[in-house]
């Protein structure tokens, strides 16, 4: 698995996608090499192999210049059956690998160039990239049906449907909780990297317009984004709690206590953290877009702008009997959402990428 940070996930949802997926398919008996940016130390990670290579720690050449080289040492040491890439932007090294005799899927995510951190070059290289995926990979990965229709529409490209699942731990703790003085029930949630098209500063604006009578507590953070962090802050009214990144038993502590779960994403497929609110049984109130409608159904509040996000706030701050109502809806839908079966059909794809059938499991 190439194209991401690595593993143990420490950033966004692909890296989340590969150390779910990958640590499922080492318990069936393969044996998975995870392409890393970060030295930790330690050779394996959950039974994946972690291979640490080099990067230009530049924005928009870091990722790059690291599949770069996971791809060169993918065909002339690795030598995998069959290879998984995440991001559209990494597609140009789809042919090389298959060149090297390397067959390999790529999970391209949704329209990546609309992005706003992208100026003209970096949008006019993406849009490049989503032609390439479906020329140079032998296989498109959707995470939503949005983002195939998409690539069927544009490039008259196949893929398939693959989404994300959720792991949620049987235990939840409170100190975590403690840490930033928070009562269960108590607090509205975010989660999200501190970049423009996550709408983070909508709903902190929002948040002002309300002032509802309890915080609103932000998770993230972004590399190369100093300017809009400190943007967040001077916006944001006394009740904003920012975090930083939280991730594991912590990241599941905030989430499972919320009162309920704000997203503004507007770029992008099936986004983990809606999948994982819904399974931790979180009232959703989204931004509308094909994607997220896709993974919320029924089981959420919607927004068109900011005017109605403000209304959609004030809406469920006021009405605990929807909230409550919206969290039964929550769990329900979140069935739908499995990390073992999108591992049975990652191993399918990949076996048969490989042309060979997959191992039994010991």
């Amino acid at each position: 698995m190439l194209g991401t940070r690595g593993v143990p996930a420490s950033y966004s949802g692909f890296e989340t996608c590969v150390e779910a997926v990958g640590k499922r398919l080492v318990q069936r008996g393969h044996e998975v090499s995870v392409y890393c940016r970060s030295d930790r130390k330690t050779n394996t990670y959950l039974g994946m192999r972690r291979v640490v290579l080099p990067a230009l720690r530049t924005n928009g050449l870091e990722t790059l210049s690291h599949t770069l080289l996971s791809t060169v040492q993918a065909i002339a040491r690795g030598r995998p059956d069959a290879t998984l890439m995440f991001g559209v932007g990494n597609a140009v090294f789809c042919a090389p690998l298959r060149w090297g005799g390397v067959p390999v899927a790529i999970n391209v995510d949704g329209p990546d160039w609309t992005r706003q951190k992208w100026g003209a070059a970096g949008r006019r290289y993406l849009r490049w990239s989503e032609r390439v995926a479906g020329r140079a990979a032998n296989v498109v990965v959707a995470d939503s049906h949005a983002v195939g229709a998409y690539y069927m529409q544009r490039y008259r490209t196949d893929s398939v449907f693959i989404p994300y699942g959720a792991d949620i731990p049987t235990e939840i703790g409170t100190a975590t909780l403690e840490q930033f003085k928070l009562e269960p029930r108590g607090y509205l949630l975010a989660v999200g990297r501190f970049v423009p098209e996550n709408g983070i500063h909508n709903l902190v604006q929002a948040y002002a317009s309300v002032l509802p009578n309890m915080p609103l507590v932000i998770v993230g953070d972004a590399p190369y984004s100093d300017a809009y962090k400190r943007r967040l802050k001077a916006m944001a009214p006394p009740g904003v709690v920012f975090t930083g990144y939280q991730f594991g038993s912590a990241y599941h502590e905030l989430s499972h206590n919320a009162y309920a779960f704000l997203f503004a994403g507007e770029v992008g497929g099936t986004h983990p953290v809606l999948v994982e609110q819904l399974a931790h049984g979180n009232c959703v109130l989204t931004l509308w877009t094909d994607s997220n409608a896709e993974v919320i159904d029924s089981a959420g509040v919607y927004f068109y702008n900011a005017a109605e996000l403000a209304e959609m706030l004030r809406l469920i701050v006021r009405d605990r009997a929807l909230v409550e109502g919206l969290r039964l809806r929550a769990r329900e839908r979140s069935l739908v959402y499995s990390w073992d079966r999108v591992a049975d059909q990652y191993e399918e794809l990949l076996a048969r990428l490989a042309k060979r059938p997959s191992p039994v499991p010991s």
